[in-house]
């Protein structure tokens, strides 16, 4: 067994204005630059697309989307700043529900059905969690500040880099040495641990010590803001399938971040030494590295990092549909 949960808005007389669909909706029209070309893409009509976003502008009081016109196509659809927002909270929230969700039912289902019906249960289920280490110790000496804190369109490029792990799937813990950063994790409620240790090498070993029976460890920097998380859920599934292989996150065969390690993997990187993170061990192990597996991302902008402030404002045009 396992739970199924759907997180909805209601409005004031508690009918339905904003879930799953709505948000689906959104989404394809931010890819697809037109309402029409997104309601096609997701099998919906036209007129019931429409109905769908008048319902949830009437009950919040926003704009949600509006028109372009103009360009090769004759113009379409973007999503005002009040729908990005939207998005964006409703996407956090529903991640902390599903976590919850998920921890609730292990608690309150733990020891039911015990003896044939165990059998059921789902291999995901049964096998024990992948933990993920945040890397948030770098000194951002291209930045000149620290970055992590920086706002991408209002939300701190580091909390936004979290909002791409699914709860329900993913230990994370953010290893840093700064007191910012540690003061935002429990702002937002995720676990950090803080260090001055200088290296790369050691900001993994500090992740690895609370290893809490992982079957394998990811390893996503800090500064990696539009990762998704169906991507991030692709690597778990590719992982499940073969836990003897490293997985990474790719766009077009092109290896990027996060990676995801084997707990086989853990001595290797626990033994890792001066400024090297994971991949510092796929460069010792030929055979390790030649086993890798790709996994593609959604969209490239999810390997990019924060390294500049031009580069930031850059994502942040993308964030904006400009």
């Amino acid at each position: 067994m396992r739970p199924s949960q759907a997180m909805f808005v209601l409005d004031d007389n508690g009918t339905r204005c904003f879930g799953p669909g709505p948000c689906r909706l959104l989404q394809a029209v931010q890819t697809t630059g037109s309402l029409r070309s997104a309601a096609i893409s997701m099998g919906m009509a036209y007129t019931k697309a429409i109905r769908m976003l008048k319902v949830a502008e009437r009950s919040m009081g926003v704009k949600l989307t509006s028109r372009t016109i103009g360009g090769s196509g004759g113009g379409g659809s973007r999503l005002t700043p009040e729908a990005l927002d939207l998005l964006e909270r409703y996407e956090r929230w529903s991640a902390a529900c599903r976590g919850f969700g998920t921890r609730s039912f292990d608690e309150c289902f733990d020891g039911f059905g015990a003896g044939a019906a165990a059998k059921d249960v789902s291999d995901d289920a049964s096998r024990g969690r992948i933990g993920v280490v945040v890397m948030a110790s770098g000194l951002a000496s291209r930045f000149g500040s620290n970055k992590l804190v920086a706002p991408l369109a209002g939300t701190p490029v580091l909390e936004r880099t979290l909002r791409s792990l699914p709860l329900d799937l993913v230990d994370p813990v953010v290893v840093t040495r700064w007191r910012e950063v540690q003061d935002l994790c429990d702002r937002l409620g995720a676990r950090s641990i803080r260090h001055e240790l200088p290296l790369q090498s050691d900001t993994v070993r500090m992740g690895l010590s609370l290893d809490a029976g992982w079957d394998g460890c990811m390893f996503v920097t800090g500064d990696q803001p539009l990762l998704g998380e169906r991507s991030v859920r692709s690597l778990v599934r590719a992982f499940r399938e073969d836990p003897t292989r490293v997985v990474r996150l790719a766009w077009q065969g092109k290896a990027g971040g996060p990676v995801l390690f084997p707990a086989s993997c853990f001595e290797g990187l626990r033994g890792l030494e001066g400024d090297v993170g994971g991949t510092g061990l796929l460069k010792k192990d030929s055979e390790l590295a030649r086993r890798i597996r790709l996994v593609e991302a959604e969209r490239p902008e999810e390997l990019e990092d924060v390294d500049t402030p031009d580069e930031l404002a850059r994502l942040e045009r993308l964030v904006r549909g400009e």
